[in-house]
């Protein structure tokens, strides 16, 4: 049976987060009207990073949880949409999405806590969200386009609310593995400004290893 390697899987699941920083930095380009888009198609913009973000989303989990026999199928590998990369994981490993971290320090102790944040993006708001990109990403049949209503104040609103959930969750996060093997605390940006991973295992009384890897942007020549 083909082992888990979790350093290039980790290598991968960063590259994945440095293009969802880049997407979420412009959305916000585009809701500031830097983008030099009108607001309806600063809104369609949006939504086409929204489902880029899902995807990297998906995609990061299927690496991270590379160690699942379904992570390997045909069925995960050949798969594109979002929320059925997700489907398959989750019938294996009910906790294999992300989940929002709150970081403190007292004492000199580093304290933890997962889904401390009300609005983060969560699986069943990650899957709304997506079935929403894919009905307003397309334009539809002859008569639904007839029956179209002006685009209003709470649409635009949505895109602002989907953004916040997505920072909350994205920029700390964990992904817990299967089994209580470990998992994997990551940073949309740290102190560079880049992702960062830091990777807890062979948890035991009091202890604990921890590795920390950090994107390397491949060099330009």
């Amino acid at each position: 049976m083909e082992t888990f390697d979790e350093k290039p899987a980790i290598r991968s699941y960063l590259r994945l987060m440095h293009e969802v920083a880049i997407r979420i930095e412009l959305i916000a380009f585009a809701c500031d009207g830097k983008l030099n888009l009108t607001p309806p198609y600063a809104r369609e913009y949006s939504y086409l990073q929204f489902r880029g973000i899902c995807e990297l989303i998906a995609l990061g989990c299927l690496q991270l949880h590379g160690d699942l026999p379904v992570a390997k199928t045909r069925a995960a590998t050949k798969e594109w949409n979002a929320e059925r990369i997700m489907r398959l994981l989750h019938r294996s490993h009910p906790h294999a999405f992300p989940q929002s971290v709150t970081t403190t320090k007292k004492n000199e102790v580093w304290h933890y806590e997962a889904n401390s944040k009300p609005g983060a993006l969560a699986l069943a708001s990650f899957k709304d969200l997506y079935a929403e990109c894919g009905e307003l990403l397309h334009r539809g049949t002859i008569c639904s386009i007839e029956a179209e209503k002006p685009i209003s104040n709470n649409d635009y609103e949505k895109v602002i609310k989907w953004s916040h959930s997505i920072v909350d969750l994205m920029n700390q996060h964990i992904v817990a593995r299967k089994d209580g093997k470990g998992m994997f605390l990551v940073s949309l940006k740290s102190e560079n400004g880049l992702p960062a991973c830091s990777v807890f295992n062979n948890f035991g009384e009091g202890s604990v290893s921890v590795a920390t890897y950090n994107f390397a942007p491949p060099s330009r020549t």
